[in-house]
């Protein structure tokens, strides 16, 4: 089959959601690290691409509501089945950020659920630890609640985590505001040769707007199309900040997508956003619970 009909094919199941303008403008408060190819000062490690999407609810005390697509500019980077901490340091922008993730003492990570976390460096027998410092709180809270789950990791037999794929959320002291997001190591989702900033998005119950990324490593342009499942009504709504992103990612670039959930009553709301660029085809899912707007 000629890839004009394929294409035809998959099209006749999907409706489309991006063309042209963006609907959202928020890129001023979203940073975007967009090289897919990482240079650690000092790491640990040395993997070929560490992505995390560190996303903020208004409110939260860590990162002040800003979210932001990490994949440069990383300082510091320890990754073994033993704990994880990734240091983001970027002068020019001014923007530095930290993540850190222990399982229970005298333990190694595996696949699952760390759920009932406390500080990492101070954390009791029995307990996972979390951490996570931005521009609100530079040395981190001081009390912290919230979990992770791992859901993909691999290591040599030396314990370095050569894989891994990490979703998180935070809460400083017993706030309700959230600090959420994904780490990905190695593990990023690709789109032919586009590498994608997440592999699933799950949205709070104050449905913010979130930065999805596309990354061209290549010198050529790539074209891209973002549908939505015509199988399923949607109230998620995503818009590329450049209008040029709606049909392509330009050669040794990124492409920057705004999502949001914008229901209009209280549910449980859930979506997939397919992605096609060529003859691949990428699937986004999306959810969250929301209280209505």
């Amino acid at each position: 089959m000629s890839h004009k009909s394929r294409l035809t094919t998959f099209l006749s199941t999907a409706a489309m959601i991006v063309v042209g303008v963006p609907s959202i403008a928020l890129a001023s408060s979203t940073t975007t690290a967009s090289a897919t190819t990482l240079t650690s000062a000092a790491t640990t490690v040395s993997p070929e691409q560490i992505i995390v999407s560190g996303f903020s609810e208004k409110g939260d005390h860590i990162d002040n509501g800003v979210s932001s697509v990490y994949s440069t500019h990383w300082a510091k980077v320890t990754a073994t089945t033993s704990g994880v901490y990734l240091s983001y340091v970027n002068t020019a922008a001014k923007t530095f950020a930290s993540y850190s993730f222990v399982p229970v003492a005298g333990q190694t990570f595996n696949v699952g659920n760390y759920d009932n976390v406390q500080r990492a460096a101070y954390r009791s027998a029995g307990f996972p630890g979390i951490e996570i410092t931005g521009p609100g709180r530079p040395t981190g809270c001081t009390r912290v609640t919230g979990s992770f789950h791992i859901w993909d990791i691999a290591s040599s037999s030396s314990g370095t985590i050569t894989r891994l794929d990490l979703t998180y959320v935070e809460h400083c002291g017993a706030g309700r505001p959230s600090n959420y997001g994904e780490v990905l190591i190695n593990d990023a989702p690709h789109l032919g040769v586009l590498v994608a900033s997440a592999t699933r998005i799950t949205f709070p119950d104050q449905t913010p707007t979130l930065p999805y990324v596309l990354t061209n490593p290549t010198s050529l342009p790539q074209p891209v199309s973002l549908w939505q499942s015509a199988t399923t009504i949607s109230h998620f709504t995503i818009s590329p900040v450049k209008p040029s992103c709606a049909s392509s990612v330009a050669a040794n670039s990124s492409c920057t997508y705004l999502l949001r959930l914008v229901p209009p009553k209280p549910g449980i709301y859930k979506a997939t956003v397919l992605e096609v660029s060529g003859d691949s085809v990428l699937r986004l899912d999306l959810s969250g619970p929301a209280g209505g707007v």
